[in-house]
């Protein structure tokens, strides 16, 4: 599976890499939204996992513009902002999974195979 990561801070975006490449996933990270996106613009991925809270560009503002470029693109929203209206909100917009911060490798795995419905993923 082809994956996009993008989150401002730079650690959380490697460590995101190290994990998705270590299971097997084509990654590419990004602490910029608009890079992020013309990236997604040149090229097609399967599955973004994006921050809620970004300088730039909020995480559901980023994901409206990634699905006008990638329709059906599937969905892992990572944020420290896991309060009830972050999380219904995002659930409202489509989001597949929201994974809250701080989070451990395994716990972003887990839902990055989540949001890609793969079988065996808890719910």
């Amino acid at each position: 599976m082809t994956i996009i990561v993008v989150d401002d801070e730079p650690a959380i975006v490697r460590m995101c890499v190290q994990v998705l490449q270590s299971k097997g996933h084509t990654v590419h990270g990004f602490t910029r939204a608009d890079e992020a996106l013309g990236h997604l613009t040149a090229e097609p991925a399967d599955l973004v996992v994006v921050d809620y809270k970004m300088p730039e560009l909020d995480g559901l503002e980023f994901i409206q513009r990634a699905w006008e470029l990638r329709p059906g693109i599937r969905v892992v929203m990572i944020t420290a902002h896991g309060t009830r209206e972050v999380i219904t909100k995002a659930n409202e917009s489509g989001v597949q999974t929201v994974v809250l911060k701080p989070f451990t490798p395994a716990e972003l795995a887990e839902g990055v195979a989540r949001a890609a419905g793969e079988p065996g993923a808890n719910a």
